[in-house]
């Protein structure tokens, strides 16, 4: 009688590779398609992208095993969603009813769109799914490849997630932006806050994500968020004094003379006429300045 031999645990088959890897290399390592590696590198608990030479992402190969000891597992069990697979559930509900973590089923509508190869079911205006959609969806993602391709999602202590795939309950940085009337380079510094950084719900490609009410009302106790009010004396002096260098707008704001620059010629290469930038009070100067009020109506916006 033949025995069938464990398969090798996906950790273990990144032994002996470099200790920075990329996705090719762990995709060939552990037996699954790139994409599928590339999923994982989005997932929340994976670790961060280290810095080298080229286009290619390189990650620690300690922590892309850790993860994958932490997160390896079998068939997701699908049993509560097809007992009643005409029942419509959402994002939350199914993670509940299947084990999984509620911030990574969050990112499937987006991860997985119409646009994928097998796209996560479509849901209803409120975001609602039908449960046996879910549940063939979710058996064949967990086949896909044999058991040793398989992970499922690390559990972690209950935190606010997504309750619909349009995204209504998200907010990114370029929301956050908008809200705070920051420039976005700004929000990227202000959001690397230890506080503030923990309450990100991951990542669905490059884009950050953050559980919107929490964070909003967070802000608010910060007073990044304040209710409208009149310029200050000093503030109205500014606007209407000599013009301004770069490096005299970036001290103004806060900000570092990167974010000036990057701002300005971001603006500069887009193709809205409503977001470009003021000019220069004099072009041929060694120096450009700005009139501040001008200035700060773009800056603003």
């Amino acid at each position: 009688m033949s025995v069938d031999t464990p398969p090798v645990p996906l950790a273990d088959r990144l032994a002996g590779l470099p200790d920075v890897i990329n996705v090719k290399q762990l995709a060939e390592a552990t037996g699954v398609s790139e994409s599928t590696a590339r999923n994982w590198t989005t997932l929340p608990g994976w670790p961060d992208e280290i810095e080298t030479p080229g286009r290619q992402k390189h990650y620690p190969r300690v922590g892309a095993e850790g993860w994958l000891r932490d997160n390896e597992a079998g068939r997701i069990d699908v049993s509560e969603l097809v007992k009643d697979p005409d029942l419509l559930l959402t994002l939350p509900e199914v993670a509940k009813r299947t084990g999984l973590n509620a911030k990574t089923v969050s990112t499937y509508p987006n991860m997985y769109g119409p646009s994928a190869k097998d796209p996560f079911p479509e849901g209803d205006g409120l975001g609602r799914r039908r449960a046996g959609d879910v549940a063939a969806w979710l058996s064949r993602r967990s086949t896909r490849g044999g058991a040793r391709a398989t992970t499922s999602i690390p559990q972690e202590t209950e935190q606010p997630a997504p309750t619909t795939a349009a995204g209504e309950d998200v907010i990114d940085i370029n929301g956050i932006a908008e809200l705070t009337g920051r420039n976005v380079e700004a929000i990227k510094s202000l959001m690397r806050r230890p506080e503030l950084a923990a309450m990100s719900i991951g990542k669905i490609g490059r884009s950050r994500f953050w559980p919107r009410l929490r964070l909003l009302t967070e802000l608010t106790k910060l007073g990044y968020i304040t209710e409208p009010r009149e310029a200050t004396a000093d503030e109205l002096r500014w606007l209407s004094g000599a013009p301004q260098s770069a490096s005299e707008l970036a001290e103004h704001y806060g900000v570092t003379l990167s974010a000036i620059s990057k701002r300005i010629k971001r603006a500069q290469e887009s193709d809205d006429p409503s977001n470009q930038p003021p000019g220069p009070v004099d072009p041929g100067a060694p120096v450009k300045r700005y009139h501040p009020r001008e200035f700060d109506t773009f800056w603003k916006r």
